[in-house]
């Protein structure tokens, strides 16, 4: 087993995306996702480091995706599979500010305190306050879960590292609605290519009792 080792005053937990329209969705392609979540158990494993991150004084960051009524904020790219006719169409409701649908899912919803950053776009740095409050808490390393691996975990994993940031991912509090492309993110990519460490929740709550004794 590999060493982790972290100092909990600079380190901060991000729950990314863990909203009703992903994870408790009908809606396809998401009730996929809702499914993987679910038989994996990301929800109880992330519940029981953010426990265990409480415990120690350690900072909880929740990051949503959210989007305006008119979905002015919403630009829609040409990717292959849509021209495959792979896409399934997306309600004009999804993810509206203000709506259950983007609410945090009822295990995870944030205390009192604890910031919110809504995004726009997967990097959950881009054109948010995050860098802002993970600077003014002296913060350097992040531990990211949440969904999607390949998707805003990535994303944001990769806008950490641009900013000089240390990531720990942990392998079992996140998911892709593929379970190859998550394997290949968790074994190929955030370990090597300059990106950080993966851990699983138990391997760093261990870490957090031994850096807070």
């Amino acid at each position: 087993m590999l060493e982790t080792k972290i100092d909990v005053s600079k380190t901060a937990l991000l729950v990314i995306d863990m909203q009703n329209g992903f994870v408790r969705s009908s809606e396809r392609p998401w009730d996929e996702l809702t499914k993987v979540v679910e038989s994996a158990g990301v929800i109880k494993n992330i519940a029981k480091v953010i426990a265990a991150a409480r415990q120690v004084n350690m900072p909880v960051i929740f990051i949503r995706l959210v989007h305006l009524k008119d979905r002015s904020d919403v630009v829609p790219t040409i990717t292959d599979e849509m021209l495959l006719g792979r896409v399934h169409p997306t309600s004009k409701s999804r993810l509206v500010e203000g709506t259950v649908d983007a609410e945090f899912v009822d295990e995870l919803k944030p205390a009192m305190g604890d910031p919110v950053i809504c995004k726009r776009k997967p990097n959950a740095f881009y054109q948010t306050d995050l860098e802002l409050i993970l600077r003014s808490l002296g913060i350097d390393t992040v531990i990211i879960t949440g969904v999607i691996t390949d998707g805003c975990v990535a994303n944001t994993a990769r806008g950490a590292r641009e900013r000089d940031f240390h990531i720990i991912v942990l392998s079992d509090c996140c998911i892709s609605v593929e379970p190859e492309d998550h394997e290949y993110f968790i074994k190929k990519i955030f370990p090597r290519r300059g990106c950080g460490r993966v851990r699983t929740s138990d391997e760093i709550i261990a870490a957090m009792v031994e850096a807070n004794p």
